[in-house]
């Protein structure tokens, strides 16, 4: 990850070489400091992000409450969070979560952090995203999927040219390689990861690919040329004083040697090895270191030793130490070899023991586990079928409800064609009496042409088909899907029949004679090819 602010704290520093533990203890004090003397939210936001940064390598505990109180504060605050800014801080919570093995959580952080960069354009962070999730899967073992992503970061640093960060992804590429036993593929991405960065004159990465190198000569059981290469880094590690690492090539030389079954000089270099680790008061290291030198003492005879070294491996190891047990296998191992596997039995029988009833109560919190969570589904299919069921049924009414409005609105919609239907015949037949009274006039005749005209306009009929076709939506529709093709007048005159109306109320309406009305309907009936007697509406829809 790239982290900007805590670099540009530090850069004055790394410019004249490595910077020192008291240096170090220095900038930690000063940037606690800083995030007291903060004089604003923003500020502090800043100070604790590059805070939590600068822990993530010493502490990541501290560094995951300095990062948790930074998210916090930004959520806090009235404005909106800068992206940059808080993807930077779900990088670091991602990273810290991976060392606690919170890999889900882990993963979500990732995630957030590359949405928020691909909102900004930030193409080589979300490189370096890809880097983090590539990581998490190789501690996962997926090493193909872990592979892919590695080739993601790599493929978007080549566009981007920054080739430290390439040959990063090449050297960790390579480690996911050789744990996955793809030793050829493994071996080719170091080298290309070691030429960039001689290239680049980068003697840090360099240092970190050999390390690589050398384990692999170590798997491959070219034991010489790995301890070659751990002897260039121990040189390099001497003249940077990095103390850590200095106590794991001391012990990794160690093992090459006892692999060479050279036990004197492997027994010096642990030595060395836990001198440092105990130094550092690094308690795992101690632990391996002890078992080592326990084992090579026991391979050059000295079986006190190798038994001391041994119960030293066990009080750091479990941080207890059992006196008892010790004395009794001091005892076994110096006066006779047959109480020592009797005791050996016994211990072996414990700890399967111990072992089978860890599998027992693990199994029994899986079970519990997995009911609590059937519970829970089950609960979640009840609720969310009845949500379900309340919507469907919620829709199906105001369907209903629609539906219903509408066919009432088209039945007024009729009645008042009809209203105005059977009152222009009545119209009609006073004008034929006043015609009848008054003689030919032209003015009884307009009257008579008015009283004619149809009911149904144009504008009516397009308000009629919009409310017929919203009660009848298929009507049209099925009758067209049968391939018959209705003329406007024909289609008027089927939705009519369609409302039951009779021959006189659609002559009416259309200002036609009945005659009319009988004649478009035979034609209409031998256009569908419809049996002579036989209903057309029924002929049209089924």
């Amino acid at each position: 990850m790239k982290i900007k602010i805590f670099l540009s704290l530090i850069f004055f520093q790394i410019s004249f070489g490595v910077i020192s533990q008291t240096e170090t203890d220095t900038l930690l004090i000063r940037l606690q400091q800083e995030v007291k003397l903060a004089k604003n939210d923003s500020l502090k936001i800043m100070t604790l992000i590059t805070l939590g940064d600068y822990q993530i390598t010493r502490d990541f505990r501290e560094a995951e409450q300095h990062l948790l109180e930074a998210l916090k504060l930004i959520y806090k605050k009235s404005n909106q969070p800068k992206h940059q800014q808080l993807a930077t801080l779900y990088e670091a919570l991602g990273i810290v979560n991976k060392r606690k093995g919170d890999y889900p959580e882990a993963v979500d952080f990732y995630l957030k952090s590359k949405s928020l960069y691909e909102k900004t354009g930030d193409s080589s962070n979300i490189a370096d995203i890809y880097h983090n999730m590539a990581m998490v899967y190789r501690d996962q073992k997926n090493y193909k999927k872990s592979i892919d992503y590695f080739k993601k970061t790599t493929a978007i640093k080549k566009l981007l040219k920054e080739e430290t960060g390439v040959a990063i992804g090449y050297n960790m590429m390579g480690v996911a390689y050789r744990q996955n036993k793809q030793m050829d593929s493994a071996f080719y991405y170091y080298q290309k990861a070691k030429n960039i960065f001689i290239k680049l004159n980068d003697n840090e990465n360099i240092y970190r690919v050999n390390s690589n190198l050398a384990a692999w000569y170590h798997t491959q059981k070219d034991y010489k040329k790995a301890i070659e290469i751990y002897k260039k880094n121990l040189e390099y590690d001497l003249k940077t004083n990095q103390q850590l690492s200095l106590q794991r090539v001391h012990y990794n030389i160690s093992g090459s040697y006892m692999q060479l079954q050279d036990y004197q000089t492997a027994l010096k270099y642990i030595e060395k090895a836990l001198t440092i680790a105990k130094e550092q008061k690094a308690k795992a290291r101690i632990s391996r270191s002890y078992l080592r030198r326990s084992f090579l003492h026991k391979k050059l005879n000295n079986y006190v030793q190798s038994l001391e070294d041994y119960r030293l491996h066990k009080k750091y190891s479990d941080s207890i130490f059992n006196i008892e047990n010790a004395k009794k296998i001091q005892a076994l191992e110096l006066n006779h070899k047959f109480n020592q596997e009797k005791l050996a039995d016994s211990l072996q029988f414990a700890q399967e023991k111990s072992e089978l009833e860890l599998i027992n109560k693990a199994e029994s919190s899986k079970k519990r586990l997995y009911f609590t969570l059937l519970i829970i589904t089950i609960l979640a299919g009840i609720v969310i079928g009845y949500l379900i069921s309340r919507i469907y049924k919620n829709r199906v009414l105001r369907a209903k409800e629609e539906l219903e409005k509408n066919k009432q609105e088209l039945d007024d919609f009729t009645k008042q064609l009809i209203i105005k239907s059977n009152a222009q015949e009545a119209l009609i037949k006073e004008l034929e009496e006043l015609k009848k009274d008054v003689g030919e006039k032209e003015s009884i005749h307009k009257l008579q042409d008015l009283a004619t005209s149809k009911i149904l306009t144009q504008d009516d009929w397009y308000d009629f088909k919009e409310k017929f076709t919203t009660v009848y939506p298929l009507f049209y529709s099925v009758i067209k899907n049968k391939g018959y093709e209705l003329s406007k007048s024909e289609e008027r005159l089927v939705a009519m029949e369609k409302l039951g109306l009779d021959t006189k109320q659609i002559a009416n309406m259309l200002a036609i004679s009945e005659d009319s009305v009988i004649m478009n309907r035979y034609r209409l009936r031998k256009k569908i090819n419809a049996p002579k007697g036989a209903p057309i509406l029924e002929f049209l829809e089924n």
